[in-house]
């Protein structure tokens, strides 16, 4: 890992539990519901950060092995019951055919190099007919502007790929994967300032993407649902759920 990536999540590591997406109920349920697991299943989470994907999957197959190339993150985790692993999904480790399910939430949005050698690593660890489960934030509209303006705030928070639905799809579809379905889960009421204050962002950027929010254009607020209440930005957010068979 690079010497600004380790920096990033050093960062990011002390308060990542604090920020409200990460545990939400719903989006950990739509992943599950997604993944269709069963009792003997073997499951690998990639980009497992503190593991919290990998906590509530463990109740519903038979054992999960958590990787992520942050030892930060890791150390924060709880890994009762899961084999933790500190690797580079895009890095040889596992023999193919392995897993039948590969799950990872919030993950290569973060991979700027060789996306498609990552998603190709996730299909051969898989068994035939084994599934990957990809959950991504995604722009609130599909209008290009409103892209756009996604797009531009989050480079002053780090650098990362925007996805929509028919990009991932397209993804997936271009190293093998097959039956592409998505499902998609709404956040509302999605708390700006939790977001900002837990993103291990300086006091300057934290205030220049709040700003961002409250001044947009009205159809970037009609987009969100934004609306302020006791001094926070509340919106919409939305994330799509992918999912691909071998």
């Amino acid at each position: 890992m690079r010497n600004e990536d380790q920096h990033f999540w050093h960062i990011r590591s002390d308060r990542y539990d604090k920020l409200f997406w990460v545990k939400d109920k719903g989006y950990l349920e739509t992943i599950v519901e997604c993944a269709d697991l069963k009792k003997h299943q073997l499951v690998l989470d990639v980009g497992t950060g503190t593991g919290v994907v990998a906590n509530v999957v463990k109740k519903h197959v038979g054992h999960v092995v958590a990787i992520d190339i942050s030892d930060p993150m890791l150390t924060k985790g709880n890994w009762s019951g899961i084999s933790v692993v500190k690797w580079d999904i895009g890095d040889y480790l596992f023999a193919q055919g392995l897993f039948d399910r590969v799950i990872a939430r919030m993950v290569f949005h973060h991979i700027l190099d060789n996306l498609d050698r990552a998603i190709l690593r996730c299909f051969d660890v898989l068994k035939e007919k084994g599934k990957i489960i990809v959950a991504e934030g995604i722009p609130p509209s599909d209008d290009e502007e409103v892209i756009d303006w996604y797009s531009q705030m989050f480079k002053f928070k780090e650098k990362r790929r925007t996805f929509t639905p028919s990009l991932l799809k397209f993804y997936l579809e271009k190293n093998g994967f097959k039956n592409i379905k998505t499902k998609i889960h709404i956040m509302d009421n999605f708390s700006v300032k939790n977001w900002l204050e837990n993103s291990g962002l300086s006091e300057k950027k934290r205030a220049k993407i709040y700003e961002m929010h409250v001044n947009a254009d009205q159809k970037i607020k009609d987009a969100y649902q934004m609306h302020i209440v006791d001094g926070d930005c509340l919106i919409r957010t939305v994330n799509a759920v992918i999912t691909g068979q071998k």
